[in-house]
Formats: structure tokens, sequence, C-alpha cells
């Protein structure tokens, strides 16, 4: 008989008791019981549908119908097959083409002879030729003392070896020089330059830069344009560019070939 005097609280209930109750944990802890009961069913049923799966397999195989069995036997009649191959004829053997013999050279060891029997047959053959041939330069000619007269020759241009030319120097190369050259009639080759009238008429300007080859006497060898501004600028300072003198370049005392830079500055006065 229940006592009137004692009251049944719920574990939850008491926890819970002046907090949140429509969500959160106090629906977890309620719910608790009937989510662990049914994980444990569904981990039962798959643990049996895994252990009774092969019986099922074995089960469903027999209940359904068999397959029809396909007659692979093939009847043959012996009466439609060729003869067998005879025995007694044997198969030719292949043709090999055999490739030409070769020649062979035989080989002999020279057997020597005495020296007295090779002496007495070449003296026989030398005299045998000498008897069958003419007798000739029996008779003593006098030639022409006169000789070709070659006049006076020049020994030593004769022994006078011709030198090679000396290389010119590497145009972008430095070399150290002790005096570079210095143009000499620079005023008179700008005079002779001037101003082209077409580019002075068409206001044309810039700086023509031309590396210049001095050769050791001083003189213009060759050139090359390292800033074209416009043609007709560099084309008036090519046209005298090889009348342009020098002091040569020295080197250890002794002049020397030298590339030199020479700009010609072209500016209308205005």
């Amino acid at each position: 008989m229940d006592n009137p005097n004692v009251v049944l609280a719920d574990l939850d209930e008491m926890v819970f008791e002046n907090r949140e109750q429509g969500y959160g944990a106090y629906q977890l802890r309620k719910n608790y019981n009937s989510f662990l009961a049914i994980a444990a069913a569904i981990g039962i049923a798959f643990f049996v549908l895994v252990v009774m799966l092969p019986w099922i397999m074995a089960l469903i195989s027999r209940l359904s119908p068999e397959e029809e069995t396909i007659d692979r036997n093939i009847v043959i009649n012996m009466m439609d097959l060729p003869p067998p191959p005879s025995i007694d004829e044997v198969e030719p053997p292949p043709v090999v083409d055999v490739p030409p013999p070769i020649k062979t050279i035989e080989f002999k060891v020279p057997v020597p002879k005495p020296d007295e029997e090779i002496i007495e047959e070449v003296t026989i053959n030398e005299m045998d030729d000498i008897k069958e041939e003419e007798n000739i330069g029996t008779e003593d000619i006098e030639g022409e003392d006169v000789g070709y007269d070659f006049g006076e020759i020049d020994a030593v241009g004769v022994v006078e070896a011709i030198e090679a030319p000396e290389p010119d120097p590497d145009p972008n190369a430095f070399i150290m020089v002790e005096k570079e050259p210095g143009p000499v009639n620079m005023d008179n080759i700008k005079k002779l330059i001037g101003y082209p009238p077409a580019a002075k008429e068409a206001e044309i300007e810039g700086k023509v830069i031309l590396r210049i080859l001095v050769g050791k006497n001083g003189k213009y060898e060759k050139h090359i344009v390292v800033k074209n501004p416009h043609p007709i600028l560099t084309k008036a300072v090519e046209a005298q560019i090889q009348n342009l003198e020098f002091t040569p370049g020295i080197q250890a005392g002794q002049p020397i070939k030298v590339w030199v830079t020479i700009p010609f500055d072209f500016k209308l006065l205005r």
C-alpha cells in the first residue's frame, strides 16, 4: 500500500527543476531510453541480416527456375573429312641461296736461291737487251756556249718573305694606349660636310656617331656607324670622313692601329 506521505520524483525533473524544459538537454535525457532501444533494435536486425544472407541467397537460387542448358556438341561426319596425308611423301627441303664461292689466292712462301744463280740470270738478261738496242751516244757534239741572259738578280728581293697583313683590332675591345689618336683637320672636314640643305629644309637634327679605325700612320682606314639619327645626316658625314687625318695612337712607344669614336652634332640655330 502506497504511503500517501511519500512523493515520487523523477531524477530529470529534479535536475531540470526551475530550468528550460522545452528543448535541449532535457528532451535528450527524457528520450534517451527510447533512442537506445531503437538503436539496439536496428543493430540486432542488421546483424541477423548479415548472418542469414548466405542462407537467403541459397534459398533464392533453389527457388529460381533452372536455365536451359545449351548443347554445344558438334556432330562431324567422317565422310566429309579430307583424306589424311601420305606417310611416304616427304616434303622437299627449302631452297637456300648459296653465295658464289670467293676466289682465294694461294700464298706461297718464296724459296730462297743462292746469290750466284740470281746474279748469273740478271747478267744474261741485261747483256741480251744491250745487244738488241741501237748503239747511241758514241759521237761527241759540241753545244753552244751562248746562254740566256737573265740580267742582274736581286738576292734581297728573292729572300725577303711577304709579311701577312696585320689584323684589325676589335672595335668593341678596350685597348690601353699611352696616347690616343687626335683629329688634325677636323675643322676642314666639318666645313666640307656643312649642313645638308635637305635636312635643313626639313628641320632634321641629330648626332651622328662613328667608330673610325686609325692606322699607324694616322690615316683613316674604315669606319662603323654607331648612331644614325637620319640617313641624310649620316650620308653627308660618310662622304667626307675618309679625308679626316689623325695623330697616330701610341702604345709602348710604338704607333698602333686603334679605334676612336667621333661625334658629329647637327643642330639648327633658331
